[in-house]
């Protein structure tokens, strides 16, 4: 008996080394981190290996690393741009003090394991041009703005720049691009390219050209429907803090997809199936956000179509027939500007690195320097965009403005800038 108690004894003792490893346990050995940069399609390289990997991207990081006293080595590398390195110092895991009351020889497995250690989640840098990079073109005929153009577009530099700042205005951009980080099952052709460049330039149209402050702009790229749910709560909430002196601007690139039953449209975050619409964003939820409290007016622009289409390859593949999306209710002091009518597609421009209608509509920003009424605008994305669409995608893309009955009659002398 005194053998077998001697025995249990051991057994119990080992569980309590081993299984009361605290970190180990509920941390893991590896750390999820979530890498991203401005621009975005960056390499990623971890510790002087390349991940094979680009921004913005999940990647997997060590927690223990021989010989380095666990510092994670980041080096993000884009042609064209200065690389950037980036050191994360571990941190000690608060997980693993659990050990010490329920059984302290578990910290030595933490410490073998590394699960001892934490780290960021998250790592951000923003990328600065190489000028060597950009001038060194020149031994074979191309200027700076020729190497520069290739990365971007026109619409992307010489930005008019308006004294006025507007105060009272606010926006929530959001350019949904890389699914297929966030979704295992999908391949890189579902994403939606470009739509992060359409973000970024309106932004800066945002700032620049409607005088919108950089403090009032709620920017998101690549957002989740956590980010998406919580960003339109808060532009909400500065509406109603606002009492009726605000104006709101909406900007989303990204896919967008139909209900197959109801045709209700939908916005889709990044980290949401197509195959499981109500779990993403309504765009009728969208609208009421909005509009939920009064305001001066409402401006809202889309680059996404509703269709089952999409600017290369649609969310749900197996689709096959396109459906015309049933009209979102436009309340309020609101107008929409999207990109597409029915079941047509939002097409990408590829040489100029953007969205058909950001494109359009940017170029038109650039030109009046933001001095236009909402008909003019509407005019002109309208005849632009479905006569160059057909000339250089041989597909029709006919932009839609969608106005609330109670600006019906005013809307079209409405002012960008005033």
């Amino acid at each position: 008996m005194k053998i077998k108690h001697s025995i249990l004894i051991i057994l119990f003792l080992g569980s309590l080394f081993f299984i009361n490893s605290c970190a180990t346990i509920f941390s893991g050995t590896q750390e999820r981190v979530r890498v991203k940069s401005e621009p975005p399609g960056a390499k990623v390289y971890l510790n002087g290996q390349y991940t094979a990997r680009k921004t913005p991207c999940y990647i997997r990081v060590p927690r223990r690393i021989k010989g380095d006293k666990n510092i994670q080595k980041y080096v993000l590398k884009k042609e064209g741009y200065k690389e950037v390195r980036i050191n994360d110092a571990a941190s000690m895991n608060g997980t693993t003090l659990l050990n010490l009351l329920i059984a302290p020889p578990g910290i030595i497995v933490d410490w073998a394991t590394g699960s001892i250690f934490k780290y960021n989640k998250r790592v951000y840098a923003v990328l600065e041009e190489d000028e060597t990079y950009l001038t060194k073109s020149r031994s074979d005929g191309h200027s700076k703005e020729t190497v520069r153009a290739s990365q971007t577009s026109d619409v992307d530099h010489n930005i008019p720049e308006i004294k006025m700042k507007y105060k009272n205005r606010f926006a929530l951009i959001i350019g949904n691009e890389d699914y297929s980080s966030y979704q295992e099952d999908l391949r890189e052709e579902i994403n939606v390219k470009f739509a992060r460049n359409d973000a970024i330039a309106f932004k800066r149209y945002a700032e620049k050209v409607m005088g919108i402050p950089e403090k009032n702009i709620i920017f998101l790229t690549d957002a989740t429907l956590g980010q998406m749910s919580q960003a339109l709560s808060k532009i909400s909430l500065i509406s109603k803090n606002m009492n009726g002196r605000a104006e709101l601007f909406f900007y989303y690139a990204g896919h967008g997809l139909p209900h197959e039953e109801t045709k209700e449209p939908y916005l889709i975050p990044v980290d949401v199936s197509g195959k499981n619409l109500e779990a993403a964003v309504k765009l009728e939820t969208v609208y009421s956000k909005l509009t939920q409290y009064p305001s001066k007016r409402v401006s809202v622009f889309l680059d996404a179509c509703f269709s089952g289409g999409a600017r290369e390859q649609g969310l749900v593949a197996a689709r096959g027939v396109k459906i015309k999306p049933r009209s979102a209710g436009v309340k309020g002091n609101m107008i929409v500007f999207s990109a597409t009518s029915e079941k047509q597609t939002a097409l990408p421009y590829r040489e100029k690195n953007h969205g058909f209608f950001t494109y359009f509509l940017l170029k038109k920003l650039q030109t009046c320097k933001g001095d236009i009424t909402y008909k003019e605008l509407a005019d002109y994305m309208k005849k632009k965009v479905s006569i160059e669409s057909v000339l250089l995608n041989d597909k029709e893309q006919i932009p839609h403005v969608n106005v609330s009955p109670t600006v019906y009659h005013s809307w079209e002398s409405w002012k960008l800038n005033y």
